[in-house]
Order: C-alpha cells, then structure tokens, then sequence
C-alpha cells in the first residue's frame, strides 16, 4: 500500500485471494442450477406435453371404433331372408276301404316276406333298408296306434289302415329318396280297396307321387 501526497491511501490492481474464492463458488452455483433446470424440462416436462395429445387422439378412435361394433352386429344375414327347401312327404297313409281278416293276413305276409321285425311295446313293424338304403317303419293310422302281431297266427282285429314312414335322422337326405316310401305304399295299398293318404292324411294322387320322386331326384341333384 502507498500514500500520496494527499495522505490517501491507494488500493493494488489485484483482488485480494479471500474474496475470489465466493466468487468463483456462486459461478459455479448459478451454472449448476441452469443445468438442473435443462435436465428437469428434457425429462419431465417435456414427455409429458408429447404424451397428452396421442392420449387425447387415442381416445375418440377407441370410442369410435365401439360405436361402430353394434351397427357391425346388427347387420342382418345374407341367409336369413332365403326360403327354405321344400321337402317331400316323408311318410305316407294307406286306409283300407274294407278291413277285413283277409288283408289282415296278406300285410302279415308281406311284412314277413320283407324280413320286418315286430316291436311289441310300440306296435308297430321296422323294415330293413331297402334298395336307396332307408328303414321303413309301419304302425297303425288309428287309435289306439298298435298294430298286433299279424305275422303270427291268431284271431287280430282287422286293421283298418297303416302309416308308412321312413326311419332316417337327416330329413334332407330322406326327402332325395323317397322311392322305396312310394314303392311299399303301393304294395300294401294293392292288398284291397284302399286309399293312399299323405302325411297330412290328406287324398294323395298319383301325379303328386310323381312330384314326390322329381323333388327327389332334384335335391339328389342339388346335394
């Protein structure tokens, strides 16, 4: 330190080391504090502003897309409204003009002939498969529903007409072959004087019979 010739005292151009140091600390604590400030707004801040607008796009598609599901759902089947196919008779009826103990014993012949086996709790006859490969059943058109044992020989009271039925689970391949069902009823009906009746017991002619087999021959086609 000098004095001048005013008695004042002059100051050395350089700072004293013990006032450097807080200085150079609060430098660094200023540049330490920018850098937290970067980091904070690079990891937090910022992801946060990018996630919210897809958050707020993805909603309206997911709403949009339930929206949209009923409507799908609700749309009627191309199969709905088409009609279904008609079917021919599946059985068929034959009532006999005059019933008697003579026709008794020629059906009892017939169905011995063909190998038909008689179940007594129902009353009624099962043929084998004929030639198109479908079992006939035949049982009694009128109460109480029981055909006796007819193949047998005994007094029965003579039946006054039968149903002939084809015995096969799928009614759409039933329907293409319906041969021997036609074929039988004009046996058993050639017995005496009788009528053939169709499943509604309604008069069946011949031309309806012929219907029967060109329906059939139709769907065998169509299958």
């Amino acid at each position: 330190m000098e004095t001048n010739s005013g008695g004042k005292t002059k100051t050395g151009d350089n700072m004293p080391d013990e006032m450097l140091l807080p200085v150079i600390l609060g430098g660094l604590s200023v540049i330490l504090g920018l850098v937290t400030a970067i980091l904070l707004y690079k990891i937090v801040i910022k992801p946060s502003r990018q996630s919210a607008p897809n958050a707020t796009t993805e909603t309206p598609t997911k709403n949009k897309q339930q929206a949209v599901a009923p409507t799908q759902e609700r749309q009627p089947s191309k199969h709905k409204d088409a009609k279904p196919k008609k079917k021919t008779e599946q059985c068929l009826f034959v009532v006999f003009d005059e019933p008697s103990h003579e026709i008794n014993a020629a059906l009892g012949a017939l169905l011995a002939e063909r190998n038909a086996f008689y179940e007594a709790d129902l009353g009624a006859f099962h043929l084998p498969p004929g030639p198109q490969g479908y079992p006939l059943m035949v049982a009694n058109a009128t109460s109480p529903g029981l055909l006796p044992p007819i193949h047998k020989e005994g007094e029965h009271a003579p039946v006054k007409g039968i149903s002939i039925l084809i015995r096969f689970l799928n009614a759409r391949k039933v329907s293409r072959h319906p041969d021997d069902l036609i074929a039988f009823t004009h046996t058993v009906a050639d017995l005496g004087a009788s009528r053939i009746l169709d499943a509604e017991q309604k008069p069946i002619t011949e031309g309806k019979l012929a219907e029967m087999r060109r329906e059939g021959e139709v769907a065998e086609q169509e299958g």
